[in-house]
């Protein structure tokens, strides 16, 4: 798996292979205009599927996100990751601990986890991750009926007290994300706002540009 100590993108991209499939958009497709528009920062992400599928992609996006010394991770399947010489992984919050992992992968590899509450958050401290996602922070726009579960007040009292940089998630659009970064988010991480725009690459370009004005 590929080290790596460059600094983090505010913008996030969780390249999520079921609402791709789901919204009938290819994936590598929408990941290699996010790259073109700027976007330096993706995840891959399957909830099951075809194991060589995951390979093959991860590979691929690996490949894609080093050309622009960006960063690509691999949600949950740190065998994935490994395989594909992805930068780290992202962890659920229940599994693996992220010290377990890094005792498979090394320590200097990046590591994000998906928190929902304070406590969650707190398990990421000590230098266990490199950052966190917390939410939804507003209705989700991949998983329409799911979220809010978190006040920007909330947010900010967490993210204030946070040991890591927390990146907003949850229906964080170029219009609302000023919110979520005077609540003291370090970056946003987006799924619907990109696969499910018309064009992936303006989407992202309205991302940059509206973390850019906040």
């Amino acid at each position: 798996m590929a080290r790596s100590r460059r600094q983090l993108s505010p913008l996030y991209f969780i390249a999520d292979v079921d609402t791709a499939r789901r919204l009938e958009v290819d994936l590598v497709d929408a990941v290699r205009e996010f790259v073109r528009a700027g976007g330096r920062m993706v995840s891959l992400r399957c909830s099951g599927g075809d194991d060589r599928y995951l390979v093959d992609a991860g590979i691929e996006l690996a490949g894609l996100l080093t050309s622009v010394r960006g960063h690509f991770l691999v949600h949950r399947r740190v065998d994935i990751a490994i395989l594909s010489g992805a930068d780290g992984v992202h962890l659920p919050s229940k599994g693996l601990s992220p010290s377990e992992v890094r005792n498979l992968v090394g320590g200097s590899v990046v590591l994000g986890r998906s928190c929902h509450d304070r406590d969650e958050i707190a398990r990421c401290s000590g230098g266990r991750c490199t950052f966190a996602t917390l939410g939804p922070c507003f209705e989700s726009v991949s998983k329409p009926g799911y979220g809010p579960g978190i006040s920007l007040d909330e947010f900010a009292e967490i993210s204030a007290d946070a040991e890591v940089d927390v990146y907003a998630l949850g229906g964080v659009l170029p219009e609302n994300l000023f919110e979520v970064i005077d609540a003291g988010a370090a970056g946003v991480a987006v799924v619907g706002g990109i696969l499910g725009a018309d064009s992936p690459f303006d989407a992202t370009r309205a991302y940059i540009d509206a973390l850019s004005a906040a």
